[in-house]
């Protein structure tokens, strides 16, 4: 459906869809039960200690747009806002005084060595069936790369990847169902892929290479390209190189495809229950908000815009003179979001001037403004999340858990690959297994994501691949490369050197991205 007209308020909708988890009372009892006996188990773990005079336990209540049960950690008694049951304070602190906020409840789950058979059980209980018939997708890649080169050209973005996918998975009538991505761990293929001018049996490899598409263009690798998607733009340390997190993207504040962000946050939940990746090269402030933890000002947002913060916490301490000196009357109640609007923080804030004796309200108002400024996107982001993800599981999980398993591990090692990598068919002195780690430890970190999308389909560790001698045998010398997604399989040939090894194997990766084109190539 559609999302609201420009202006209006975000409200997403219920997380839990038409049919829910199962049988609601139950599964709600069940899971209260579960976490009920690891917070138990994480109190003992830690050398005892009840939590209130009686040790009845807090009240465990679930954030997000769920409208999670309250559960304690003994009976498993529910209590859940929706339904009337007890109502929460302001504060996030349950009517009854021995019971504990979400946070410090989340401080003692974490502690305990449950915790992961927990959130497995919780993605196992929620689980449905995979889909009778899988989706196919014809994808005109050529298409969206003239789109990605200048997406100004067309701004509804037709041709990209991610609206080629998001279209073709809607539901062709009114009785066919939306995908619910909720299928269970072995169900690792979503939908089929047939790429336009492109001979491929996709047998996961294509599948695979559209999520890296799409990844690709919702969240650009290179500071270089234009973004060619409206949903996330460039932080302000990318933007001016500055602060740690350099190559950081937030939700746009100025979209309002909020359908287009819910269906996003199925994706990373469909993510999160399988073995596939969304990379998205979110801070920990976006994170933390999918997550349901508190974020805040001096703590998360100098990962979006680390020259402000400091900015503004000189402007809170420097006297009267040298903020007249700098500022004069130059200064307005205004501020910039990270989609480069200009917004008023008052009415007529762009004619107001911020005198000195006021610089604190206005320094708590730019706080606001930039720390709300994506609120709605988030929340659309969110409200797609918990339709495939019990809210449970996010309150089991940190952030950081919480993004390596959408995204996967962004450190691709040497050490990691030896790991995961397979040689059939080679003797062990042949000088192609040495030269491969060679030129492998002389690429960057850029460069063994590449590689690795080269021969998986996946940009993330963990990702097997398979390594055979090059198809023809001992005929060829310093030829490309050649790789199968669909197996994670490298067909590796001879190479006279390390060096040229490394050339060969660094060109493939980075430019080699059509599948077998030789049937019906692309005219340059």
């Amino acid at each position: 459906p559609p999302g609201p007209s420009p202006g209006a308020l975000y409200t997403p909708p219920a997380a839990e869809m038409e049919g829910g988890w199962g049988s609601e009372a139950e599964k709600r009892i069940l899971v209260g039960r579960k976490i009920g006996r690891a917070l138990s188990a994480a109190r003992s773990e830690r050398g005892g200690g009840g939590l209130g005079e009686e040790d009845r336990g807090p009240v465990y209540q679930g954030q997000g747009q769920s409208g999670g049960s309250g559960v304690r950690s003994r009976g498993a008694e529910c209590q859940n806002q929706d339904t009337g049951g007890g109502a929460w304070g302001e504060k996030g602190r349950s009517p009854d005084t021995n019971c504990l906020p979400l946070q410090q409840v989340k401080q003692f789950l974490l502690l305990s060595r449950r915790r992961p058979a927990l959130v497995s059980q919780c993605l196992r209980d929620s689980e449905t069936g995979k889909p009778s018939i899988m989706p196919r997708l014809y994808i005109n890649r050529r298409l969206a790369m003239e789109h990605r080169d200048c997406p100004a050209r067309d701004t509804s973005c037709k041709n990209a990847v991610f609206t080629q996918v998001y279209e073709g998975l809607k539901p062709s009538d009114k009785y066919e169902k939306p995908l619910d991505y909720r299928w269970p761990l072995r169900y690792d293929q979503w939908w089929e892929c047939k790429f336009i001018a492109e001979s491929i049996i996709d047998q996961g490899g294509g599948f695979r290479d559209s999520l890296a598409d799409m990844s690709e263009e919702l969240c650009p690798s290179s500071a270089d390209t234009p973004v060619p998607l409206p949903f996330f733009v460039r932080t302000a340390n990318q933007g001016n190189g500055t602060g740690e997190a350099r190559d950081m993207y937030v939700p746009n504040p100025s979209c309002r495809e909020f359908a287009k962000y819910e269906w996003i946050g199925q994706l990373m939940g469909a993510a999160l229950r399988g073995k596939e990746f969304l990379v998205l090269a979110l801070p920990g402030f976006v994170w933390k908000q999918l997550s349901g933890e508190e974020v805040s000002w001096s703590k998360d947002f100098s990962a979006v815009d680390s020259v402000l913060v400091k900015l503004l916490e000189v402007m809170e301490v420097m006297d009267k003179e040298t903020f007249e000196f700098k500022f004069g009357q130059e200064l307005t109640y205004t501020t910039v979001l990270s989609d480069q609007r200009m917004v008023e923080l008052v009415p007529g804030g762009a004619a107001t001037a911020v005198c000195y004796e006021d610089r604190g309200r206005f320094i708590r108002l730019v706080q606001q403004a930039r720390l709300e400024e994506s609120k709605e996107q988030v929340a659309a982001m969110q409200a797609g999340l918990l339709k495939v993800v019990p809210q449970a599981v996010l309150d089991l999980l940190t952030w950081q858990e919480l993004e390596k398993k959408v995204c996967g591990d962004p450190e691709v090692t040497v050490d990691a690959l030896r790991k995961l990598t397979r040689f059939e068919d080679f003797e062990p002195s042949d000088t192609r297994v040495q030269y491969f780690w060679e030129a492998l430890n002389n690429f960057t970190n850029e460069d063994r994501s590449r590689f690795l999308r080269f021969v998986t389909g996946r940009s993330r560790l963990p990702a097997r691949i398979y390594i055979y001698p090059d198809k023809l045998g001992s005929e060829t010398t310093d030829a490309l490369p050649e790789s199968s997604t669909c197996s994670s399989t490298l067909f590796l040939p001879h190479y006279v050197s390390a060096k040229v090894c490394e050339e060969k194997l660094r060109y493939a990766a980075y430019n080699c991205v059509a599948i077998d084109t030789d049937m019906s190539p692309w005219e340059e």
